[in-house]
């Protein structure tokens, strides 16, 4: 390197990469006020080491990062390339030398075509359809202008159906659902059925005929009827009459627990000088009956009657467990099974839900409270709750409230009712048109019973 300042001529032959080395040359002139020039000092051979590393690591880290940043470029480029490569191949079509029904695999189009499904079960589609036709036609803007239906099998709802309007008098109500709340009036005799069953599992009552005056100590009433040969005939082949040792003896006229969720109890319609509305208690109604007098020897004829029903569940809840009837129904029916929209008293909020009663000239029905008689039909609910109800007693629902050989006979007709009765069968508590009778229900009963004897009695001796 030659560099020229003020006429003087300096020389240097040096190398990067052999600074301080052996061999290099440095030639000094004399300076300016020609003084010897003092030589630079020499680079040591531990710092040019420690130079030429750093050096080289600076190197690899910009040719490892520039070789990953092309890899990735690389691979971004082939990913992309393949991705319109796939979206461009052409859609399979179906092959038509295979034949027109023939089904071959596609590729999912973009936006896909509806496809109808398949009724679950074809054999119902019809006769589904005609339900629905039927009950469409039944709807009526006077007598019948709000009606809600299901159809379940097993624990699945096949259908439902709701026609007509909650309000018939308000232009702007609209058409009910599922969740719509009814006054179910007389199917509030079933929760009372329930509740003796459910007591009779749980060994708080020791047999289904059980007479009344074993729970309550003062029942009397007049039975005009007597006891004919005909009558113990009918008795036996309604399989009413079950004689079991230890146990009290069944007349056979008594008024039994069953017979009383039977329709066959030939207890009067209601209490004497009293009204649906009446507002009494369940001791002052025992007293009243002491002067009353049954309709028919019991287990002889199907009678209707709500006293059978109200009295059977007031002296189920206040004599056998102490609870009051609409707490316990609450507690251990209603809440087990999930059935939000059940109930006995109708609030603000349940109202805004219900559909309106009509009577048959198509004036509002009022909501009237039953008093005493509240167990026989006070209670409302909803299509969707009694769907639940159903399931529970087809066995097919995953909520339990009792077994399966106890839903057996309790859905048994146990009679043959006469021809001036609306129903040709009754039991507990249904009023039933059923060809055929359940072979060996009554036998299972016992069977039932007998086990639940035998258990306690083990448990008694283990006490003792």
């Amino acid at each position: 390197m030659l560099i020229h300042r003020d006429n003087v001529c300096v020389v240097c032959s040096c190398s990067l990469g052999s600074m301080g080395k052996a061999g290099s040359k440095v030639l000094v002139e004399p300076s300016l006020d020609g003084g010897q020039g003092q030589p630079p000092p020499a680079a040591t051979p531990a710092a040019a080491v420690k130079f030429e590393g750093l050096t080289k690591k600076k190197k690899m880290k910009v040719k490892w990062s520039q070789v990953l940043l092309v890899f990735f470029l690389v691979v971004s480029v082939v990913m992309t390339c393949c991705f319109f490569w796939q979206y461009q191949l052409p859609k399979l079509l179906p092959d038509e030398s295979m034949g027109r029904n023939t089904k071959a695999e596609m590729i999912c189009p973009r936006f896909p075509e509806p496809v109808p499904l398949e009724h679950p079960i074809a054999s119902l589609k019809d006769a589904l359809e005609k339900v629905d036709a039927l009950l469409r036609q039944s709807t009526n803007a006077v007598s019948l202008p709000s009606l809600s239906a299901i159809v379940v099998l097993n624990d699945t709802v096949l259908w439902t159906g709701n026609f007509g309007k909650k309000n018939i008098s308000d232009p702007l109500a609209g058409p009910p659902n599922e969740y719509t709340v009814y006054r179910i009036a007389s199917l509030s005799k079933i929760f009372p059925t329930l509740m003796m069953y459910k007591l009779w599992e749980d060994g708080k009552i020791a047999s289904l005929d059980d007479p009344l005056e074993k729970y309550v100590d003062n029942f009397t009433i007049k039975n005009p009827m007597g006891r004919s040969r005909d009558s113990e005939l009918k008795h036996v082949t309604d399989g009413l009459i079950f004689l079991d040792s230890g146990e009290v003896q069944i007349r056979s006229s008594s008024v039994t627990l069953r017979r009383m969720a039977s329709q066959l109890s030939g207890l009067p319609r209601r209490l004497r000088a009293t009204s649906l509305l009446w507002k009494g208690r369940t001791q002052t109604a025992i007293n009243l009956l002491q002067d009353d007098v049954l309709v028919a020897d019991p287990g002889t004829k199907c009678h209707y009657s709500n006293l059978a029903f109200s009295l059977l569940a007031h002296i189920m809840a206040e004599r056998i467990v102490g609870v009051e009837y609409q707490r316990w129904v609450l507690d251990n029916i209603l809440d087990r099974l999930g059935m939000e929209d059940t109930g006995f008293d109708v609030t603000p909020g349940v109202f805004n839900q219900m559909a309106v009663g009509v009577y048959a000239n198509g004036k509002p029905a009022p909501l009237y409270d039953l008093g005493w008689y509240r167990p026989s039909g006070q209670m409302y609910s909803t299509a969707a709750d009694l769907a639940k109800l159903a399931m529970m007693l087809l066995g097919a629902y995953h909520r339990k409230l009792l077994e399966p050989d106890s839903l057996k006979i309790m859905l048994t007709p146990l009679f043959r009712c006469e021809k001036d009765y609306f129903a040709n069968r009754t039991g507990t508590p249904w009023e039933v048109k059923k060809r055929g009778l359940c072979v060996g229900c009554f036998d299972l009963a016992n069977k039932m019973d007998e086990k639940k004897k035998k258990k306690k009695k083990k448990n008694l001796e283990r006490t003792f």
